[in-house]
């Protein structure tokens, strides 16, 4: 059996695209996955592949078939698979053998062609995934340079606050101190300094100012000596309702005697 003539039907047995050329790249043989990928082309027998799978009019730059005509050897190659109107609609693995004759010259070459369109696809999606991945990395690092920055930013911020309560507001606050009658405003002051104190180091104020609006409002008017039905009326709620703030005010200040007066309780610890 002459080499460069093998039976179609032995291509056939073939899943893959099997042809057989000669060295003037003339098409031999095409088994039935050949034919069907290239159905939009009338084959004929010596067709030029170049012609016949690409619609080149001359040899195609990316040839396998022609290094395995040039080095003698088993050649490999990816190109593109193309359609009526030469646009690519895929691509192919094509693995080409040298067959030679008896003195060992090169007669032809019988092409081993995979479609591997889709693991082409794969691997442009597994790229596109790969500079996402690359982007998302810098925007973390970016971000986290910002973050950094702006900790350095707030922690600046805080030390400006510190100096300027310590240098600022504090002796203020001790001059107003010198000038109030009552022990209990005084206390009220001090509380009011420790909160003005953690709020400029960028602590938690609520553990050092604990009293609701409300209930400063109640403590302002105790310590100015109303009793609580006088509360009630400057505020406008009952008298039960100031006691109830009365009750909390002795909580958070932990004044515990409660046959104690709130207003000498807070002379007391003023």
């Amino acid at each position: 059996m002459d080499i460069l003539s093998i039976p179609g039907e032995m291509l056939d047995t073939l899943e893959e695209g099997v042809s057989i050329l000669d060295t003037s790249f003339r098409i031999l043989e095409m088994n039935t996955t050949m034919h069907r990928w290239y159905a939009h082309r009338k084959f004929r027998p010596g067709e030029k592949c170049y012609r016949m799978y690409h619609g080149r009019n001359t040899p195609c730059t990316f040839c396998p078939a022609r290094n395995a005509f040039q080095e003698r050897r088993v050649a490999t190659g990816i190109v593109p698979y193309h359609g009526p109107q030469r646009e690519i609609r895929g691509w192919q693995r094509l693995i080409v053998f040298p067959l030679c004759d008896g003195d060992g010259k090169i007669v032809g070459v019988i092409e081993y062609v995979e479609d591997i369109t889709r693991e082409k696809v794969l691997e442009a999606e597994v790229e596109k995934l790969k500079v996402t991945e690359r982007f998302l990395k810098e925007q973390v690092a970016l971000l986290g340079e910002l973050l950094e920055k702006e900790k350095e930013e707030k922690r600046r911020r805080e030390e400006e606050h510190r100096r300027f309560f310590a240098t600022g507001i504090r002796p203020l606050l001790s001059l107003l101190r010198e000038t109030l009658p009552s022990e209990v405003q005084r206390m009220l002051l001090d509380t009011l300094e420790k909160a003005l104190d953690s709020l400029c180091g960028g602590q938690d104020t609520l553990q050092v100012f604990p009293l609701t609006p409300r209930e400063w409002e109640v403590a302002r008017l105790l310590a100015q000596g109303l009793t609580s039905k006088e509360i009630a009326e400057v505020l406008s709620i009952s008298k039960k309702a100031v006691d109830f703030h009365r009750g909390n005010i002795r909580k958070k200040l932990g004044i515990q005697k409660m046959k104690e007066s709130l207003f000498a309780a807070l002379q007391r610890l003023g």
